[in-house]
């Protein structure tokens, strides 16, 4: 039986095509589009995460630098995060020593016009990350701090395709 055979073949694949073409389908950030054209309009205001900026907030704040750029001039909208962190100590050892810890992420996250009060998209995103405790203190704290940095940067990425996603919506 030819490729072209198969019921899923050559036909089904164009076909396929062609029904995501009818249904509006097009590329997120496909040329023109509106989630496109936030690339460096967004400026990254206030990362908050208790009372100092910490390497977790660093980290989310390089991320959303990385995958929005800077603005050139103005900026058309303003994008102010809160940040939190959660542990919890999984796995006990017959020491009663926590050897697995599990964070939770979240990031509330407001999308602002400068100049005025009212958020034009606010929303809330999480993540999860894992880390075990070893031995040696010093292990411990990198690989918390490892996981902390994946946490943040997955915060960031979620937070993008959120607003990317209603960029149709957002005001010009």
């Amino acid at each position: 039986m030819s490729w072209s055979e198969r019921p899923l073949g050559r036909r089904g694949l164009l076909l396929g095509l062609l029904a995501l073409g009818g249904c509006g389908f097009r590329p997120m950030y496909g040329e023109g589009s509106p989630a496109r054209e936030l690339q460096g309009r967004i400026a990254i205001g206030e990362v908050t995460r208790g009372e100092t900026p910490d390497r977790m907030t660093y980290a989310y704040r390089d991320q959303l630098r990385r995958r929005l750029g800077e603005p050139s001039g103005a900026a058309r909208y303003r994008l102010d995060t809160r940040l939190r962190v959660t542990s919890i100590g999984l796995a006990i050892a017959e020491d009663n020593a926590t050897t697995r810890y599990n964070l939770t992420g979240i990031a509330t996250f407001s999308l602002i016009v400068p100049g005025t009060a009212e958020p034009v998209l606010t929303g809330t995103v999480d993540s999860y990350s894992a880390y075990s405790a070893t031995g040696s203190v010093y292990a411990t704290r990198i690989a918390a701090r490892d996981a902390e940095r994946r946490i943040a940067e997955d915060l960031a990425e979620r937070v993008i395709t959120r607003i990317a996603a209603q960029a149709d919506a957002l005001p010009a």
